[in-house]
């Protein structure tokens, strides 16, 4: 496979949500975010190489496993609060063996081929992921650099995984991909996070007069124009992802660039 089809993406969804069912976590905890986008260019990705497909599928599901695992973990209350209610304290323990479980999915996977290189790639990688996170958290001072880094850790995983068939030099328009997803997903939610609110007081030091939402829905706009600014120096393949993500709403245009 080369370019996935919404066919493929389904079933590819469908084995991923599998893989995670757990009776006791699917009724106490919530289930955490399947990011679709990211799904269809590590997808995609692994469609471009040589690998058996049950290979690629592999690959892609133990990703999307790391990927949820660390999302589900920042979802975590770091500090307990004194006045805690029990259902609070047990939703954090919840969320945190959520998360380990997720973490011993993708080890079972990766033990199961024997891919030693691959194995250790990804434990460099998710040891990057968190210290670019403390980065965001505690070393950033300005929006710019903000969406910047937070452009770079949504687009990690998948540079790890594409370093081992091509320069990932080409692929740097897609750290905008990967943060108008991520911002996307914060807009849905409107939920409040750590991350927002790391947005919310470096705002609130530059005295923008932004809301964080406006703050996340200008910057979507910018990262938007960067990429489409930047289509050309893309692989193809991944330069038709972009612009599909940049037409999401435009149905007929989306339907088009499935049937090109």
């Amino acid at each position: 496979m080369s370019y996935a089809s919404m066919e493929e993406l389904h079933t590819l969804r469908n084995k991923i949500e599998k893989r995670m069912q757990q009776t006791y976590l699917d009724k106490n905890t919530e289930a955490p975010f399947l990011d679709e986008n990211k799904l269809l260019i590590l997808q995609t990705l692994f469609g471009q190489t040589n690998l058996p497909d049950k290979q690629q599928t592999d690959y892609v599901i133990t990703i999307m496993l790391i990927q949820m695992a660390l999302d589900t973990h920042d979802k975590v209350i770091v500090t307990t609060k004194s006045d805690e209610t029990a259902d609070e304290r047990k939703n954090r323990q919840l969320t945190v063996l959520a998360g380990n479980y997720y973490s011993a999915l993708y080890y079972q996977i990766l033990a199961g081929l024997e891919e030693i290189d691959m194995v250790a790639l990804l434990a460099t990688s998710i040891k990057e992921i968190n210290e670019q996170k403390m980065s965001l958290h505690y070393d950033t001072t300005s929006t710019e650099a903000f969406f910047t880094k937070l452009g770079r850790l949504e687009s990690s995983l998948f540079r790890t995984a594409a370093s081992r068939y091509m320069d990932t030099a080409i692929l740097e328009p897609l750290n905008d991909y990967f943060l108008i997803s991520r911002l996307q997903q914060e807009a849905r939610e409107k939920k409040q996070t750590s991350l927002l609110s790391k947005l919310a007081a470096i705002l609130e030091t530059e005295k923008s007069g932004l809301t964080v939402m406006e703050a996340i829905h200008q910057e979507i706009e910018a990262a938007k124009d960067r990429l489409l600014a930047r289509l050309d120096i893309l692989p193809p393949v991944f330069a038709k992802l972009s612009r599909k993500l940049l037409l999401q709403g435009n149905r007929q245009e989306e339907l088009f660039l499935e049937e090109g």
